[in-house]
């Protein structure tokens, strides 16, 4: 909170007079509150409360579009109808439901309002990408090892051999720490563990090509049982052309930084501007399920 800021609430909140002739004391402190949020679409609500100084701060958006479809920045102009900002006191702590019930609770009484119509809501929207094969986003190549057109980091399959790169760990924990990435297999022990090598056994031929059956999945053709699949069998080279690759599932999980700009909070005659307002940062805030074929 910068010293303008402070200086402002200070003048303008900490001493209100009240028709009774009571003192209002406020914090305008949100720091260590929760961002939370509720509502549909065309009525969105984001809200934060400090249940010490009996004060909340909210957002409301009578928008249709969806807010975090696009990653990156959006803006909304507080128009004082559809889209605007409360700050308010009141006389008792709120409810859980306060904000987000569909009748406007009754109580507590609200003791200061102040009501922003101009502004502008920044929503800045962040995409986490995530294939669930085992291995960290930071331990990801950054880039896409098979020219699939999928990254590491959300590709399920990264060396496009249509075995999964969780399959192509240590799967069997054999170093005993729990951790698949830190001994994956490397069948041919070229240096190039398996789940980044597209010819794991090292006979010759691709690891996608020894899928006799042509089902996009090479686990299950098997000539010497004793063995395993032909894949990891250096004594099996047969080539069986497969141009494909298996359908990929991913998760993009979302999170939104809500920070208010040029906000005018109006009460009668008395006025707050503040530049820049962070409300804060709502984690995990959609989860979208994502399959896709890659190119070949």
């Amino acid at each position: 909170m910068n010293k303008f800021f402070i200086l402002f609430i200070f003048a303008s909140l900490l001493l209100q007079s009240c028709d009774d002739g009571d003192i209002i004391i406020t914090s305008f402190n949100f720091d260590d509150a929760q961002l939370k949020k509720c509502g549909t679409s065309g009525n969105h609500v984001f809200y934060k409360v400090n249940p010490e100084a009996l004060e909340s701060l909210s957002l409301r958006l009578g928008v249709t579009d969806s807010l975090y479809k696009i990653e990156g920045i959006k803006e909304y102009i507080l128009n004082g109808t559809s889209n605007f900002v409360n700050y308010r006191t009141y006389d008792g702590a709120l409810e859980a439901n306060y904000f987000c019930s569909s009748i406007p609770p009754t109580s507590p009484r609200v003791t200061v309002d102040y009501f922003a119509a101009s502004g502008i809501a920044e929503f800045t929207t962040v995409f986490i990408y995530d294939d669930n094969d085992g291995v960290p986003t930071d331990k990801e190549f950054d880039g896409d090892t098979d020219g699939d057109g999928i990254p590491d980091i959300y590709d399920e399959d990264d060396d496009g051999d249509n075995v999964p790169t969780a399959r192509e760990l240590d799967i069997q924990n054999e170093d005993g720490d729990n951790n698949p990435l830190t001994n994956p297999l490397d069948t041919d022990e070229d240096g190039i563990p398996d789940y980044l090598d597209n010819d794991d056994d090292g006979d010759g031929v691709l690891t996608r090509n020894e899928d006799k059956n042509r089902d996009l999945n090479p686990r299950n053709d098997v000539t010497d049982p004793n063995v395993g699949a032909d894949y990891l069998n250096p004594a099996v080279a047969d080539t069986y052309e497969v141009n494909e690759y298996y359908q990929h599932k991913y998760t993009i999980t979302k999170s939104v930084k809500i920070v208010l700009k040029n906000l005018v909070l109006v009460s009668g005659e008395e006025e707050i501007t503040i530049e820049t307002l962070v409300m804060g940062t709502l984690e995990n805030v959609e989860t979208i399920n994502k399959t896709k074929k890659p190119a070949f």
